[in-house]
């Protein structure tokens, strides 16, 4: 008796965190991770600096206007694991509100890891401060997609600051 006891607590407690978990999601926004596996994963981050073969800079995230932003990119097939080059994709580039996208090169892969993209954005004199809701997209040669939406934490996000 005891034994169905708990277990009915526990059954009626696991109801009520996933109830309680649906009920915080905002209509129309999606939980992060996106119930969508894409078949490319693409990792982003933003580092400051030249565009050497591994984008060296610092990482950050806040870039005051006028600043290079160098993006340094990831991807590779979800399934097999395999580092997408330039032989393999069709387009990359990182989407940014109200500019011209940014053109994403190959860049050879040091060690196995290493960022394999790069791109530069200078931040416009007149672009608005605050976050920057870019997006990396990716298609392959074979017509697979990724994306990569930066997860809703401030420090992750790119956000453009006064000068």
């Amino acid at each position: 008796m005891r034994r169905k006891i708990a277990v009915l607590v526990a059954g009626v407690a696991a109801v009520t965190a996933v109830s309680a978990t649906a009920l915080a999601v905002t209509p129309g926004e999606i939980p992060f991770p996106s119930p969508k596996i894409e078949s490319v994963f693409v990792s982003t981050h933003t580092v400051t600096g030249p565009t050497s073969s591994l984008g060296a800079g610092v990482l950050t995230n806040y870039y005051p206007r006028g600043g290079t932003v160098v993006f340094r990119v990831f991807a590779a097939e979800t399934k097999s694991g395999k580092v997408l080059t330039a032989e393999d994709v069709k387009y990359a580039y990182v989407k940014i509100p109200g500019q011209a996208n940014v053109k994403l090169t190959y860049t050879a892969q040091v060690k196995k890891g290493d960022p394999t993209w790069l791109g530069t954005w200078t931040v416009p004199a007149d672009y608005p401060t605050g976050l920057v809701q870019f997006v990396t997209r990716f298609r392959t040669t074979g017509k697979q997609y990724g994306n990569f939406v930066q997860i809703p934490v401030v420090t992750s996000q790119l956000t453009v600051t006064k000068s």
